[in-house]
């Protein structure tokens, strides 16, 4: 159920092969569909109640703080409820295998305790197309990609354009 870095794995699988989420990245980037390793409500309630588990007393997870443990629960309600409108991952439109992969990583983040590394996924309508593509970068890369975008900005803002003064 867990892998050796001990990260909740609702699992995204490639080529049947259970792999970090962070492979969601590769095989969103070509438009491959993503597998998951617990598909159906039922197996993932098994897989739930070892989360839970985990973050008993004697469990792996045994020092997050109960308003963590509120998130996770939350999260986790989340996850069985997308899967039993559906009553199974594959089942679900892409914004909802969008939502089951955001979700996970929401609760990894909370259980290893790094935010930083969360995967956050978006569904991007390609520019000219109807087509939409999933894309997925961690928390880390979102937030400099932001802060580059903000310093180019402001920069191009200090400098001004070739039409104007500088300073004005």
């Amino acid at each position: 159920m867990f892998a050796g870095s001990m990260k909740f794995l609702f699992g995204i699988a490639v080529s049947g092969v259970l792999v970090f989420p962070l492979a969601c990245h590769a095989s969103a980037a070509k438009g491959e569909p993503w597998k998951f390793a617990v598909n159906t409500p039922e197996a993932f309630a098994a897989h739930a109640d070892a989360v839970r588990k985990e973050m008993g007393p004697e469990g792996r997870y045994r020092e997050v703080t109960a308003e963590e443990r509120a998130v996770v629960e939350a999260e986790l309600e989340k996850i069985k409820g997308l899967l039993e409108r559906r009553g199974s991952a594959e089942k679900l439109d892409d914004r909802g295998q969008v939502d089951l992969v955001n979700t996970q990583e929401r609760i990894n983040a909370v259980l290893m305790k790094n935010d930083g590394n969360r995967l956050i996924c978006t569904l991007d309508q390609r520019t000219g197309t109807n087509f939409k593509v999933k894309t997925c970068m961690t928390a880390s890369q979102r937030d400099e990609r932001r802060r580059k975008s903000q310093e180019g900005f402001q920069n191009s803002l200090m400098q001004g354009s070739a039409t104007q003064h500088k300073g004005n």
